[in-house]
């Protein structure tokens, strides 16, 4: 170990009688401590709300959506068959969606009409809260949507009309056609624009009121973080005509929207951590002051300039690095009380989750320590530089 930290640690455990300057820096160390547990907590509640909403989206979304520009799919059994055999994909299945209009007991309201076939959509069963999946696929049984079966008054066996537009032809053009249908099962998927829209009826039912065509091709892919590459390889596959779109593009605005928040408590948590740092710089310059005699010989004993400077920032890196590590460790302690413990309830009629979702990851911890050490790192150079500058003979001469 160089002198200078030997000196460095000997200034921080100061055992003279006047304990302020340690005080200081012990309040820097807090200050700073503090900065880093909650930027830690606050990046982890963002990451684990942002994974949430991915992991519910891709729920109930397809990874992939292949269309056609011109309209409809109309040899869907052929293009599955090609997708299928794309690199990178684990399944697809084709649907119609389309708008509509549901007719329950006290009210009308409208709908979107989703037909899925009964092996496509068991993957729904995740999401069912009142009656069974096993129900999907019997004439005339349809999925629902909690909110929509609330807002319809409906439970599960409960029939209602569902008013299908563009169904019939008649001699002045296409005519609506409505349709009764019973609830099978109602499903939450925690998305509350899917849950108060989405009905889903059985493709071959759907198919023989709108016709033979489907709207597209639903594709689930191995690796949801290479839909980019996939949804390429799908397109040249495919050729002309056919277009895809990611999970990334259709859900554009809400990542877009929590990664811009993200940055934000970054930034504002970030300068919390600056404030503390300024501590640094207070709690260096005090004891400078109080340290001249001491620099003054170190001086006159032959001590370099950069020596003294290493003295006051190799301090100043302790009071960081103890502050950095003191922040992480109690951040991941208490991040690990609530994943282990789930003590922040959320309120259930308010959210699809029970408990506060947290999540961090190792480069975020690895980051914010590196940044808050580096403004620590920062904040010595000027009080070093001062101690570097003090001449000793002036100082000698009136000690």
């Amino acid at each position: 170990m160089k002198y200078e930290t030997t000196i460095a640690l000997r200034y921080l455990r100061s055992k003279r009688k006047d304990r302020f300057i340690s005080f200081t820096t012990w309040i820097s160390v807090v200050g700073i401590g503090i900065g880093v547990m909650a930027l830690i907590l606050v990046i982890a509640v963002m990451t684990g709300a942002q994974d949430e909403f991915r992991d519910r989206i891709l729920g109930i979304n397809p990874h992939v959506l292949v269309s056609r520009f011109d309209g409809e799919i109309r040899n869907p059994a052929e293009l599955v068959a090609t997708i299928k055999g794309v690199d990178g994909v684990a399944s697809a299945s084709p649907f119609i969606a389309f708008q509509g209009l549901a007719q329950g007991p006290t009210r009308v309201t409208g709908t979107i009409i989703k037909g899925l076939a009964p092996a496509d959509a068991r993957f729904m069963g995740r999401f069912i809260k009142e009656g069974s999946i096993d129900s999907f696929g019997k004439p005339g049984t349809i999925l629902v949507g909690r909110e929509l079966a609330r807002d319809l008054g409906l439970l599960p066996g409960d029939a209602f009309a569902l008013i299908v537009p563009d169904a019939g032809i008649s001699p002045a053009g296409a005519v609506p056609e409505t349709v009764r249908v019973k609830v099978g099962a109602i499903f939450e998927t925690g998305m509350y624009e899917i849950d108060n829209l989405l009905t889903v009826m059985p493709l071959s039912q759907l198919q023989a009121l709108a016709g033979a065509g489907v709207t597209g091709i639903e594709v689930k892919l191995k690796d949801v973080y290479r839909a980019n590459e996939v949804r390429n390889r799908i397109e040249r596959r495919l050729g002309p005509g056919y277009v895809g779109r990611t999970w990334m593009e259709m859900n554009k605005n809400l990542f877009s929207a929590l990664l811009l928040e993200k940055i934000v408590m970054y930034v504002i948590l970030g300068l919390v951590i600056l404030v503390a740092s300024f501590n640094i710089i207070s709690s260096l310059v005090m004891t400078v002051m109080e340290k001249k005699k001491d620099i003054a010989i170190l001086k006159a004993m032959g001590a370099a300039n950069r020596s003294i400077m290493r003295v006051f920032v190799a301090e100043g890196l302790l009071i960081g690095v103890c502050g950095a590590l003191l922040g992480t460790v109690v951040g991941l302690a208490l991040l690990g009380i609530q994943k282990k413990f789930e003590i922040i309830k959320l309120p259930s009629d308010v959210y699809s989750i029970s408990t506060l979702p947290m999540k961090i990851s190792p480069v975020d911890v690895v980051v914010i320590a590196g940044l808050t050490i580096l403004l620590c790192l920062l904040s010595t150079l000027y009080p070093s530089f001062k101690a570097s500058k003090i001449d000793p003979v002036e100082t000698l001469r009136y000690e």
